[in-house]
């Protein structure tokens, strides 16, 4: 039988109750010296705090819930990663999960979360008019997007300079010399692929706009995308001399289809990528895209999240971090 907090109460010559409060740290009510003393007895002998029972009682579990939308993608590891280190200074552990498909299913999941008194969710995964959302506030939980923005004042966000990623891969491709430019769009329903679309169409007003939506952030859509862009191409009359793609992704999509077709990246076409995903830098050739501090965006997301657990931040907060070009062999000056 699992030893109870009775047991080392009996063990330690005190109360049931005044073990409960040595245990958890109740400030004023056991001193330094009895705190030690009884928990050596509990260490001794084996007991381990029910925690179930706890987040019964306080409705707090000291686990947060990060709900990720691909976990093959591998831009979403270091944000996890960033998340998980930072939660764990708070005490806090962390549930991983990725959201199914469909309005009933994806709000479905947040009352599961809520029935297992999670303490506060970090959403990577929402989209516009998602119900996960409305299920949040339904369910009162303290709630923190990651990586996209939506818009939503109901929510605290921590998202990346979508508009100014756009601004650098683009400036950088006509500093090389190119203005027919296309870009291979990310799924509108995403606040990251519309924003970064929007601020290609009004980056490109002189030229006329060349754009394939995507319906997913994958390396299918891209070369579907891909496809679509190559159609009719050949290199005495290109309608376009660089590809922006809305990210890492889709970009390895476009690789995929130039190499198919025998278009030469970057002698026939340069391509910028957006994420900078992990090996993204050994592909051939090594891809230029745009850097985004994942890593740091997950420790800043966890710690919105405890300032709205704890009650002791702003109603909603959004903050945005900067991004960076990274150059590399994908581009080059348009011949």
């Amino acid at each position: 039988m699992p030893v109870t907090i009775d047991d080392v109460a009996k063990a330690a010559g005190v109360h049931a109750a005044t073990v409960s409060r040595a245990l958890r740290g109740v400030a004023g009510k056991v001193s330094a010296a009895k705190r030690a003393e009884i928990e050596a007895v509990a260490r001794s002998l084996g007991y381990q705090p029910n925690i179930v029972a706890a987040s019964l009682r306080t409705k707090r579990s000291n686990m947060a819930a990060i709900i990720v939308p691909d976990l093959a993608n591998p831009l979403f590891a270091p944000i996890v990663k960033g998340l998980e280190q930072e939660l764990r200074k708070h005490d806090m552990l962390a549930l991983i999960t990725q959201p199914p498909e469909g309005k009933e299913a994806r709000a479905r999941l947040v009352q599961e979360l809520a029935m297992r008194q999670v303490s506060g969710l970090l959403i990577l995964a929402a989209e516009s008019g998602d119900a996960m959302l409305e299920e949040a506030v339904q369910q009162k939980i303290p709630t923190v997007l990651v990586n996209r923005g939506l818009g939503e004042r109901r929510f605290s966000s921590v998202v990346n300079d979508d508009q100014e990623s756009t601004h650098l891969a683009i400036a950088h491709l006509r500093a090389l010399g190119h203005e027919r430019i296309a870009h291979v769009a990310g799924p509108a329903s995403s606040s990251t692929g519309a924003a970064r679309k929007k601020a290609f169409l009004e980056l490109m007003q002189s030229e006329p706009p060349m754009v394939v939506d995507a319906q997913a952030f994958t390396r299918e859509e891209g070369v579907k995308a891909a496809r679509q862009l190559f159609e009719g191409w050949n290199l005495h009359d290109r309608p376009f001399t660089a590809i922006f793609a809305s990210n890492d992704l889709l970009a390895l999509g476009v690789m995929d289809v130039a190499r198919e077709l025998g278009i030469a990246i970057p002698a026939d076409v340069s391509l910028v990528g957006h994420n900078d995903m992990p090996f993204v830098d050994i592909v051939q050739p090594p891809l230029t895209t745009i850097h985004i501090p994942v890593a740091e965006m997950g420790r800043q997301a966890a710690q919105v999240l405890m300032e709205n657990i704890n009650g002791d931040g702003q109603a909603t907060t959004t903050r945005i971090l900067t991004p960076s070009l990274v150059v590399r062999a994908s581009t080059a000056t348009r011949r």
